[in-house]
């Protein structure tokens, strides 16, 4: 006499049989899942418009001789950290000339105090593009390292109750026990999915970032030395 067929089990037929807590889990988890994609899709594609911005930037770059020609030809380009970093040195020499006419003083080049003066605003300007293009990236980080201690935290929680079903069942048999230790690893494998594109992004725009922040401070130190280069140091 054949024996009754074993029971067909998917990954859907274990989550919606499971407990209240395996399910929280499992819910929290797919939405940081869901957060994390949503972020992901977004720094990429700012990111993307940003390299496409610093492309056109260095070719308007590329045609221009003077500090004079550089102002005239980010006006025709879209904000973007490059741009505004010529934009900042044109701001900060244009008010510095308003008060230097405005206190009568005759002075063809920067003093050490402007100097710096200068490059702590270009400093500035920089760090806060790469604070803004980083916004919601630390995110990334936090779901890296929450999704899989809180998915692991639900397979503790249903190994626990598996062993105590084989406590109050009686049997050790594996077909009882099976679905009880297959619903507790779900969890980890969902914070695992959550977490595995979470740190990979993470890490990619980090990079980007850190990339992106070198290139304006040579670009800062490129227009100073350009300043030295006309004589207005």
């Amino acid at each position: 006499m054949q024996g009754a067929p074993a029971a067909s089990y998917s990954v859907v037929d274990l989550v919606a049989g499971a407990s209240i807590e395996t399910q929280a889990v499992v819910a929290i988890c797919l939405l940081f899942s869901l957060v994390s994609w949503y972020i992901i899709g977004a720094k990429w594609w700012e990111l993307s418009r940003l390299r496409r911005r610093r492309a056109e930037f260095d070719d308007a770059m590329g045609r221009t001789r003077s500090i004079a020609e550089r102002e005239q030809a980010v006006t025709a380009l879209a904000p973007s950290p490059f741009a505004d970093t010529v934009r900042a040195t044109a701001g900060f020499l244009s008010d510095l000339r308003a008060a230097m006419q405005r206190d009568g003083v005759a002075r063809s080049g920067l003093s050490l105090t402007q100097l710096e003066a200068l490059t702590m605003t270009l400093e500035s300007s920089a760090g806060e593009s790469v604070s803004r293009a980083g916004r919601m990236v630390p995110m990334l980080a936090i779901v890296a390292a929450t999704s899989p201690l809180l998915g692991l935290f639900g397979t503790v929680l249903g190994i626990m109750r598996a062993f105590l079903g084989i406590a109050n069942g009686g049997t050790s048999q594996i077909s009882a026990v099976a679905p009880g230790i297959a619903e507790a690893l779900i969890t980890t494998a969902v914070g695992l999915g959550a977490a595995i594109p979470a740190v990979i992004a993470y890490n990619v725009f980090s990079a980007r970032l850190d990339q992106m922040e070198s290139e304006l401070e040579r670009l800062a130190q490129e227009t100073i030395g350009a300043l030295g280069r006309e004589g207005k140091l």
